[in-house]
């Protein structure tokens, strides 16, 4: 409205060229500015001031304007600086912040993705290590069986080749001339020993057959001819079913060993895994943290920095508005100075006249 006013005033005062000079002081005494300096020039015309100094009066209004323009465009110039490397900084901010959100943000969604990667794979890693644990206690145990078992069958051929070598010594003596009354205790010992046995009962039944009868029919050479070859063959038996079982032992100790260390080394490598995703995990966890608090943080920056540009735009604003206004306002003021001196140059009766009824 202002700006309205002052340029309605700039084109009534282009229009009095083509009104009378009454008409046309009567407008310039009806604005503040110009009611100030007709004012002055009535002081001066009472004086009986020289009409150059009327003039001179004039020209100094005139330069005055021109002075406070002149200021007012250096102070503007220097907002208009001020202000663009205010924007550009700000701008700069605001491009930052955004920039540090969007880098934040995706790195916060890709170690999520990250996370549930690693989580599914500690996840298998665990389940493997139970796998692996089970494995190892189960075949171990089954090793441990499998050595049992082989001690108790060991012993018990151990225990049947002693015997048969008390047999084998028994019948030694028989053939070397003892009596069945001699040896009759130790007969009966080797006998029991022979007859109770269950592990082998039916590899050593010809035996206990062959003892019996000896008993039962008398001792003869030929019997205890037959007897020795028999017990010398049942111990050669024996003696290479140990070596059977004794070599059928060793190698499944020797594949226990290899795989039981297998199983360990492997054991080793998931529980070291574990660790490692463990680590991982907490870092990732870490880092989506920290991304989330960059992004919080920027956020807040960047809605500061947007909310400093507009206040440095709304302010730059205001400045562009008052600079318009005042050069505009000093514009009419010099069109009146340029009035008066026109009028007083060439309507000087006139003009005195107007201005000497004035209030």
């Amino acid at each position: 409205m202002q700006k309205l006013a002052i340029l309605t005033l700039v084109l009534a005062l282009a229009a009095s060229k083509f009104v009378d000079t009454h008409a046309s002081l009567a407008q310039i005494d009806s604005n503040p500015f110009g009611n100030v300096v007709l004012s002055a020039i009535k002081a001066h015309l009472q004086a009986q001031t020289p009409a150059n100094e009327v003039n001179m009066l004039l020209n100094g209004v005139a330069a005055g304007l021109q002075q406070d323009q002149n200021d007012h465009d250096h102070a503007f110039e220097l907002d208009t600086t001020t202000n663009n490397r205010i924007v550009e900084d700000l701008e700069k901010e605001i491009l930052y912040h955004q920039n540090q959100i969007s880098s934040n943000t995706q790195l916060r969604d890709d170690t999520i993705e990250a996370l549930a990667v690693s989580e599914e794979d500690i996840r298998v890693t665990i389940s493997d290590i139970a796998t692996n644990e089970q494995t190892y206690a189960r075949e171990e145990a089954t090793r441990n069986q499998q050595h049992e078992t082989f001690v108790a069958k060991v012993a018990a051929i151990d225990d049947v080749i002693d015997a048969i070598d008390d047999a084998a010594k028994l019948i030694q003596h028989l053939s070397l001339g003892a009596s069945f009354v001699q040896v009759k205790s130790k007969y009966e010992t080797v006998h029991k020993r022979l007859t109770d046995n269950t592990s082998h009962s039916q590899l050593l039944q010809p035996v206990v057959v062959a003892l019996t009868e000896l008993a039962t029919h008398g001792v003869n050479q030929k019997a205890l001819t037959k007897i020795a070859q028999l017990l010398s063959e049942i111990r050669q038996q024996l003696v290479q079913e140990k070596a059977v079982k004794t070599d059928v032992e060793d190698r499944q100790a020797a594949h226990w060993a290899e795989f039981s260390a297998h199983l360990s080394n492997e054991h080793t490598r998931l529980v070291e895994r574990k660790a490692q995703l463990e680590v991982q995990i907490q870092e990732q966890k870490d880092t989506i943290e920290d991304a989330q608090s960059w992004i919080e943080f920027h956020t807040l920056e960047l809605e500061n920095s947007e909310e400093r540009l507009a206040g440095q735009q709304a302010w730059y604003a205001v400045q562009s508005e008052i600079y318009e206004t005042q050069t505009a306002e000093r514009a009419a003021q010099n069109e009146i100075v340029d009035r008066l001196q026109e009028h007083i140059s060439e309507k000087l009766s006139t003009t005195a006249q107007f201005i000497s009824k004035r209030n």
